[in-house]
């Protein structure tokens, strides 16, 4: 299963880059190769059974500093 999922992104990268690169895309090459290795990599991850955290840590770590502080502002 691992091999196919690393075939496919790999063909779908090639393809996505070679289309990109005809038009002279840059910046869209970029962002396009680093979202699809994020998102290999985290389906190789869930494969493997490791245990990923949830997104709304991270948005909670973000924002919660922001919250006090406007909770402080407005008491």
């Amino acid at each position: 299963m691992l091999y196919a999922i690393l075939i496919i992104s790999i063909l779908t990268m090639y393809y996505e880059y070679r289309q990109l690169k005809e038009k002279h895309h840059v910046r869209e090459i970029v962002v396009s190769l680093t979202l699809f290795t994020v998102g290999t990599t985290l389906i190789i991850l869930q494969l493997a059974h490791v245990e990923l955290p949830s997104p709304l840590t991270g948005i909670r770590w973000v924002f919660q500093p922001v919250s006090q502080y406007i909770a402080r502002i407005l008491s």
